[in-house]
């Protein structure tokens, strides 16, 4: 039941109040072959997540950047991110959109990585979706 009621959240933010205080790790993402544009879209995602963490109130806990395709979720950004949830070393996962953490056809990958966070008390927010 958890599962479809943040499915159908999708893309809806908790309110500021509700934010305030969390601890939350960056996850950015990139893979267009190109390491000149690479960092471009990295810097861009880390200047966007920061302002968004600052604006609400949040304790940055750490950044994880990944250079690499979106269609595999076990690519070392996420697995690490796991590790450090289930260390209970973050609230909140901010990431600029759904395709940074997943990319693949199949969104019930997507689903089953979100649901393996928020069993571990961590909820994924994609702050550039509101937009």
């Amino acid at each position: 039941m958890a599962l479809l009621k943040r499915l159908f959240a999708h893309g809806s933010l908790p309110p500021k109040a509700q934010l305030r205080g969390k601890r939350c790790w960056l996850y950015l993402r990139v893979d267009t072959g190109n390491p000149m544009a690479d960092e471009i879209g990295i810097s861009g995602q880390d200047t966007y997540l920061r302002q968004f963490a600052e604006e609400n109130g949040m304790q940055i806990a750490g950044v994880y950047k990944d250079y690499m395709s979106g269609r595999d979720l076990r690519r070392p950004g996420l697995q690490f991110l796991e590790q450090q949830a289930a260390e209970k070393k973050m609230d909140y996962i901010l990431s600029c959109k759904r395709d940074r953490i997943y990319r693949g056809h199949d969104l019930r990958g997507l689903l089953r990585y979100e649901d393996r966070m928020h069993t571990l008390g961590v909820d994924i927010l994609y702050p550039f979706e509101q937009d």
